[in-house]
């Protein structure tokens, strides 16, 4: 029986948890629209140019049994093959794979963003370990459950006393996964899948997470996906993981005071030249 419970598909919680692990520096953004206007709207980066960097995507979709059994994936990465740089972990806890999507953003941005010191630790034991342990030690570490649950949806837990059951065809699972940009290669990262997928690449003198040029390859996968399920499925979540919008505006803020005074100082040093 798993004693993670179940979260809500919402921005402002896992920015909370985030910040509840350590995160600094980082939030959360719900996408309506992965059009080109709206993408340049929300995070600039035109044309491959710099803006809000973008970590990566998480996805919610209802997962179905059928569809799960049935779907031919292309791109697989064979445990063997997978980058050294590239954080992978199998899921291996129930209910996890929401924090478990987060952490797949966060570590394979481990060198821009503020880990905080528990997940640097976390990050340093387990770097040396495959997959599937990778999923055992998320699911065993006290600090990242404990994060997790405090987030939980009021139904998340059963009341005490009462079975769990294992969820039946006419229940509603939701699962997320998450893509990544790493290295000019967008990989969909999902815990219950053998391995990472490769959903595409983009151009070299992109390479960094405040082009859009990631986000347009990975909109063409996520679309892909969702046309799976158009017949069937309508209940669909996209958000993304970025930089702390205050951030750059703070530094804008600076910039602006630093500016102002150094104007000032100026206009000062004429005044008392002209003066004498």
């Amino acid at each position: 029986m798993s004693d993670w419970c179940t979260i809500e598909s919402d921005p402002g919680v896992f920015t909370e948890l985030m910040e509840s692990l350590g995160v600094d520096g980082v939030e959360v953004d719900e996408l309506w629209s992965l059009d080109d206007d709206t993408l340049e709207a929300l995070f600039g980066g035109k044309d491959g140019g710099t803006g809000l960097p973008v970590y990566g995507l998480i996805f919610l979709f209802k997962w179905q049994r059928e569809h799960s059994k049935n779907e031919v994936r292309g791109g697989e990465v064979p445990l063997k093959d997978v980058p050294p740089h590239l954080f992978f972990a199998q899921q291996m806890t129930t209910n996890a794979c929401a924090t478990q999507a987060i952490l797949s953003i966060l570590f394979n941005h481990s060198q821009q963003v503020q880990l905080g010191s528990n997940l640097r630790e976390f990050q340093s034991f387990t770097s040396s370990f495959p997959p599937d342990l990778l999923g055992e030690a998320i699911g065993a570490s006290e600090e990242i459950k404990k994060a997790h649950n405090n987030f939980a949806r009021h139904d998340a837990f059963l009341e005490e006393g009462k079975t769990q059951r294992v969820a039946t065809d006419d229940d509603d699972v939701f699962h997320f996964i998450a893509y990544v940009p790493s290295r000019g290669t967008v990989y969909e990262l999902d815990g219950l899948q053998k391995g990472p997928i490769v959903v595409g690449d983009y151009a070299e003198k992109y390479k960094n997470a405040k082009s859009l040029e990631w986000l347009k390859v990975a909109r063409t996968a996520i679309q892909k996906r969702m046309e799976l399920y158009a017949s069937t499925e309508i209940k669909f979540n996209l958000m993304a993981v970025t930089q702390d919008r205050r951030i750059p505006l703070k530094a804008a803020l600076e910039k602006w005071k630093n500016d102002t005074s150094s104007e000032t100082s100026s206009e000062q040093q004429q005044q008392q030249q002209q003066q004498q």
